[in-house]
């Protein structure tokens, strides 16, 4: 006997063996037992969702010689002949091959006769969107009024091509796509019966491969089946479909979230050596991104423990800006010379943006440069000094040497510019302090004395003044005296002291505000955090959380409850534990869930680019010059493309 395909041997033959499709198999049930069974029917939906399959068996239903019943007996001669494709009352017509209005008025002229075996005479049309407006229109009529021994069942993937007089009148069913777990449980079911074995996530491969269609399952199992000899494996499944194994897509993510672009990339190489698709490579990277993203907010629905830990490696925002990235590159894989270079560039992408915005060079050393450390006896220790802004110009003259050390006033931020420039392109960034967890010390600034003068604007037009800074808390350090230079040589910077490394913590405590000072304790923690050297997930940590207080070495950290999926015990360690070498002292935190919060170092941050953004908008709406063009030109201020030059 010739092999018969899955597709054919597991056809359902009742609606209690459907998969899916409850919604249609429930109305035709209580349809049937009710004896309430319209004349015409409408079916529709994507290949492979049973259509055919619920026509055929309600066919069954209305010709059982048992009598009408939502359970046919299978064993009378209706059932078996409808069963084989043999069943003279039943006519099936495609619709596809007999579109002309000739086949239509052929079909129709023996409505008017009756059955010759069954109790009703059944026209099962399919794909009936085919037919031509003519054949519809010669439908009509008898469709609206046909005789009681006839029933008409209608099939159609696309029921928006049928004109409205045809639907008004069918009761029209949408049968839905298929899950991949339903697919996945009915392929468990069908390969048990079948002896088969295989890896249960082998068949979620299939189920995500055949798109909603039970058909399309069922073929490719049989593919599966001959191509990995009897024994449906996870390597075998994704050989044959080309796909990625999820692993090597789970590994990427996982060194993602720890912040590393060379161990990252060369990942990369060896998830490639082992899947060589590019395409599906990013596709299945967009598939788990999107998993990531719904474990975070509805942890229930992943059932995979692996993800569900891999999704606290990411906040909410990274993933959305993750997922993005990875859709814009899908989007532009075409135009990428090579698919490795485009998984690249994707990858670095994702490393280099943040949520809020793109990296600065000022801000990325802030933060990811180490802290500041004691120099070995006799060595120069580096200078603490925090400049103004990445930009900032240095001073016109030597600052005068001290007994205690002082921060000098802030230099305009590019003497280059005259007085009265727009603040977008010269007004300096906020003065932040320097975080006190070294000794702030400075050496005299450089004279410039000697130097060419290549700023003829100065000269001209008088730079911006701004307000000297408030002297910080620093520790008195003897200077010692310059190195004598040549007269048209530059002034070399004398060699500093290097503080005492228990006056680290003192500093910090000096300068740490009261317990109950709740703005100036997160605006000291904002600048605390900065100086730590704390790199991906727990810097995400440390920047999302806010210091509500302390009693002595206890700290009471709040973080949003969004934020809460990225807090284990191995990260709240080493948070603890850097906070520790900072204060050089044995502090302990503790980190309560407060969706009050609302001074965070990132939310600190969000407000001062605001403020900058803010004030650059005002100056160029208040600018002369620009409401000559608005006013004359009827030109328009693009308030979109304003961007601050500095983030901090």
């Amino acid at each position: 006997m010739s092999y018969q395909v899955l597709a054919r041997k597991y056809r359902p033959h009742r609606f209690t063996e459907l998969v899916g499709q409850e919604h249609v198999s429930k109305a035709l049930i209580h349809a049937l037992e009710n004896n309430r069974i319209h004349h015409a029917y409408l079916f529709s939906g994507t290949r492979g969702c049973g259509k055919t399959t619920i026509a055929r068996i309600l066919a069954k239903c209305l010709n059982c010689e048992e009598g009408v019943t939502a359970t046919p007996c299978e064993t009378c001669s209706s059932c078996r002949e409808i069963a084989e494709g043999r069943f003279v009352d039943l006519i099936e017509v495609d619709a596809a091959s007999r579109t002309r209005v000739e086949d239509t008025r052929e079909l129709l002229d023996n409505v008017q006769y009756a059955p010759t075996r069954g109790r009703y005479k059944v026209y099962l049309i399919d794909e009936v969107h085919m037919l031509s407006t003519h054949s519809f229109n010669a439908l009509l009529k008898t469709l609206e009024e046909p005789p009681a021994h006839v029933k008409f069942l209608f099939a159609t993937t696309d029921p928006q091509k049928l004109p409205v007089t045809i639907l008004s009148r069918c009761l029209q069913f949408n049968l839905t796509e298929l899950s991949p777990s339903q697919i996945s449980a009915h392929l468990v079911q069908l390969l048990g019966a079948e002896g088969i074995p295989f890896e249960e996530a082998s068949l979620r491969y299939l189920g995500e491969a055949a798109k909603g269609s039970v058909r399309d399952a069922l073929s490719l199992t049989d593919q599966a089946i001959a191509f990995s000899g009897g024994e449906l494996t996870v390597a075998s499944v994704t050989a044959m479909l080309g796909t990625v194994d999820r692993s090597h897509v789970t590994m990427l993510l996982r060194s993602l979230s720890e912040g590393e672009a060379e161990p990252l990339l060369q990942l990369l190489d060896k998830v490639l050596t082992h899947s060589p698709n590019e395409t599906a490579l990013l596709d299945e990277t967009i598939r788990a991104l999107h998993r990531l993203a719904v474990a975070q907010i509805v942890p229930q629905r992943e059932e995979e423990p692996a993800m569900q830990d891999l999704a606290g490696a990411f906040t909410p925002e990274q993933l959305q800006l993750y997922y993005d990235i990875a859709v814009r590159s899908r989007r532009d894989f075409a135009a990428v010379p090579d698919g490795r270079i485009g998984l690249e560039m994707m990858l670095l992408r994702m490393l280099l943006f943040r949520p809020d915005g793109v990296l600065t060079s000022g801000e990325g050393s802030a933060e990811a440069s180490p802290a500041p450390q004691t120099a070995p006896a006799g060595q120069a220790a580096p200078s603490t000094q925090v400049a103004p802004s990445a930009n900032a110009a240095p001073t016109a003259a030597a600052a005068q040497v001290a007994p205690t050390v002082e921060t000098p006033p802030t230099a305009p931020q590019n003497a280059n510019q005259p007085a009265g420039v727009p603040p977008w392109q010269e007004e300096p960034a906020p003065v932040v302090a320097a975080p006190p967890l070294a000794a702030a010390t400075t050496a005299p600034q450089k004279a410039t004395e000697g130097k060419p003068n290549t700023n003829a604007a100065v000269e001209q037009a008088p730079a911006k003044q701004t307000e000297p800074q408030a002297p910080q808390a620093t520790v008195a350090q003897p200077v010692p005296a310059a190195v004598e230079t040549s007269p048209g040589q530059e002034p070399v910077e004398p060699p500093l002291q290097a503080a005492p490394a228990t006056a680290n913590s003192a500093v910090v405590l000096a300068a740490m505000p009261a317990a109950d000072d709740a703005a100036a304790l997160a605006q000291w923690w904002e600048q605390f955090v900065n100086s730590l050297a704390l790199q991906g997930v727990v810097n995400t940590v440390a920047r999302s959380c806010q210091l509500k207080g302390y009693a002595g070495d206890h700290w009471q950290l709040a973080l949003h409850g969004g934020h809460q999926i990225m807090i284990n015990r191995e990260r709240e360690g080493l948070l603890q534990n850097t906070i520790r070498k900072a204060m050089q002292r044995p502090i302990t935190i503790e980190i309560q869930q407060d969706n009050a919060i609302d001074q965070s170092p990132d939310m600190i941050r969000a407000e001062r680019l605001q403020a900058q953004l803010d004030a650059a908008t005002k100056a160029l709406q208040e600018d002369a010059v620009i409401q000559t063009l608005v006013q004359d030109f009827d030109a328009q201020l693009d308030l979109n493309s304003i961007t601050p030059t500095a983030y901090e």
